[in-house]
This record gives structure tokens, sequence and C-alpha cells, in this order.
């Protein structure tokens, strides 16, 4: 089976995505608790690096529903049904990763 084009983009930004969520709980739960926070400051260099990783995040999310909505209107029987899992995959991920970010912080302590 070959795959079209549209069904190739999106299994790349979906794995590119994955992978900065998965990077984003590891971070947080392994990581974070252990970089320097001045005393006395509201916020450390962690808590920035956490802020930039969740815009990139945020910006992947948005290019993925982009790319699934662009897909599922202009693509091929294939590519439609692949921008219709992405769809799916990023709603997943964006309502998954309140309650794991909130586990990785218990577990980095």
């Amino acid at each position: 089976m070959t795959l079209s084009k549209g069904t190739k983009a999106s299994m790349w930004i979906g794995a590119l995505t994955f992978s900065l969520f998965a990077f984003m709980l590891y971070f947080r739960a392994y990581v974070y608790a252990g970089m320097y926070i001045e005393p006395d400051a509201p916020y450390g260099i962690s808590d920035i690096i956490e802020f930039l990783l969740g815009c990139i995040f945020l910006l992947l999310m948005a290019v993925s529903v982009i790319l699934a909505i662009v897909l599922f209107i202009k693509g091929s029987v294939q590519s439609k049904k692949s921008g219709v899992l992405l769809l799916v995959f990023c709603v997943v991920l964006f309502f998954a990763y309140s309650p794991l970010h909130n586990m990785a912080a218990r577990l980095g302590g």
C-alpha cells in the first residue's frame, strides 16, 4: 500500500507532536525538580522552559489541526481518513495533558 503525501505529513506531524508531549512529561517528572530556583523568586528557569515547551506544543497542535482540516477538505480518501485520525489524536493529547502533567509533577516531587 502506497501512502499519500497527506498521510505521510499527518504521520510526521503527529509523531512530532507526540514526541514533544512525551518530552514535556519527562521534563516535568525528572528534570523540573532538580533545576535551581533562586530563593524568594516567584519562578525559576525550569518554569520558563516549561512555558516555552507548552507554547511550542500549542503551536504544533494548531498546525496539526490546520493540516487535518486541509486534508479533510482537499485530500484523497486516504488523506481524509488520516486527517480525521490526526484531529482525534490532537484532541486526545490536549485533554490528556493536564492530568498527566499533574501525575508527572507528583512523580517528580
